[in-house]
């Protein structure tokens, strides 16, 4: 099977994915910075270019998931940057307009 695209959609498919490997990589260097609060994911999506809405509508999707860290109800809830940045990034890719040739033998 050969793949066209543009070149643009190409590029941006080797940042996303560069992009999301410099995450992984500081996950695992430094797992404590990956947890963050509410506010710090929404400010993460905000610079990413996502609206805060989307924080609540991929964690009912199963996306991405929150964590609370204690049993008190005024106990903070956590996110997972990892976990968002790897469904920004398969939207990301989505959004490439690929298409696929099938090649006939």
């Amino acid at each position: 099977m050969e793949v066209k695209m543009e070149m643009e959609t190409l590029q941006n498919i080797v940042q996303q994915s560069l992009f999301l490997g410099m995450v992984q990589y500081q996950s695992m260097i430094r797992p404590e910075d990956d947890k963050v609060k509410q506010r710090e994911a929404v400010r993460y999506l905000k610079r990413r270019g996502y609206e805060p809405k989307c924080l609540k509508e991929w964690t009912e999707r199963g996306y991405i998931h929150r964590r609370k860290t204690g049993d008190s109800p005024t106990s903070p809830v956590m996110y997972s940057i990892l976990e968002i940045q790897r469904h920004i990034t398969a939207i990301e890719m989505k959004k490439g307009n690929i298409t696929y040739y099938q090649q006939q033998l």
